[in-house]
């Protein structure tokens, strides 16, 4: 058995970071198989930012938590809460645990192939359209489920992100015209996010990346939804920014029409709304206001607050 000295050595998110590719992980997802006689041909690490994840033969998902936030705790709970309530399948729960001080879920791999933003862009808009009129059906449902059972810290949570906006985006390195902008822009805006209403259970962090795909032509199929380790209780426009950022940035009619699928009006979609997008943006619990634009275009790292808003949001 390995001795797993580095993990010990863990104590704050730079350390953590540093040790993000380490292989000490494979050995650690390794006895944590054997620990629960979890027989497999073999594991292999998948793509993820925030959480130390692998495959375990194609049947599945083994995910040792990022310290220092509390996703473990969010993801059981909303995989318990959500299950059976939904029409996309969810993984389930098989086993829990900690491992040298790190929190871990074993749980089910949701069959379905997967999808880049790349391969989305080569796909004719009548097969887009279908698919995000699909996927916002799906929010809707998601929202529309009482969500009493989870601690409502929203307002707490957006305040934070607003007093801390600032210094997380120049740490990021987004321009300095963008930063000039921020204090009045906050100024401004901040008001237009609800507080109190139309709060909601949330996925948190839905985008081509957690979710399982049916890919047939001129069908593509949201068979499953994954990773609710950044769920929480907030306003339900909260769910769109992944989608807004990683997914459909920049696409006027695919955004029109997902918005419409989900139940807004034509008179909905205007400049209000899409400055409340913006703020509820910049308060998304990871923002990278830079990294967006990078994902726009390469260009658009350059753009002023108000370009680089219109470039993500451009339905009005």
């Amino acid at each position: 058995m390995l001795k797993l000295t580095k993990l010990q050595n863990i104590k704050t998110k730079e350390v953590f970071d540093s040790y993000f590719q380490d292989e000490i992980w494979l050995e650690g997802a390794k006895q944590i198989c054997f620990r629960h006689q979890v027989k497999h041909s073999f594991l292999k690490r998948l793509p993820s930012s925030d959480h130390i994840v692998f495959a375990v033969d194609d049947l599945f998902v083994l995910k040792i938590y990022r310290p220092f936030r509390d996703c473990f705790q969010r993801e059981i709970k909303a995989i318990n809460f959500i299950s059976n309530k939904i029409d996309f399948a969810i993984p389930e729960l098989v086993e829990i645990g900690e491992f040298e001080g790190f929190e871990y879920v074993l749980m089910t791999k949701l069959s379905g192939d997967s999808m880049t933003r790349i391969e989305w862009l080569k796909m004719p808009e009548t097969e887009q359209t279908n698919f995000v009129v699909k996927l916002a059906r799906g929010l809707n449902q998601i929202h529309e489920l009482n969500s009493q059972m989870f601690e409502n810290n929203w307002s707490s949570f957006i305040t934070n992100r607003a007093e801390t906006l600032i210094e997380r985006q120049i740490a990021h390195g987004v321009n300095h015209s963008i930063i000039k902008a921020l204090p009045k822009y906050l100024e401004d805006n901040f008001k237009l996010v609800p507080t109190d209403s139309n709060i909601s259970f949330l996925h948190g962090d839905v985008h081509f990346g957690n979710l399982s795909l049916n890919k047939s032509v001129g069908n593509l199929a949201i068979s499953g939804l994954f990773d609710f380790a950044d769920s929480r209780k907030g306003f339900y426009e909260y769910d769109f920014l992944a989608i807004g950022v990683l997914m459909i940035q920049g696409q006027r009619e695919i955004q029109r029409e997902f918005f419409k699928a989900y139940g807004y009006s034509e008179k909905d979609l205007d400049e209000s709304m899409r400055k409340r997008l913006m703020m509820l943006t910049m308060l998304y619990e990871t923002a990278d206001l830079r990294r967006y634009a990078m994902r726009l275009r390469p260009e658009a790292v350059d753009f002023t607050l108000e370009e680089l808003e219109r470039g993500i949001w451009s339905f009005v």
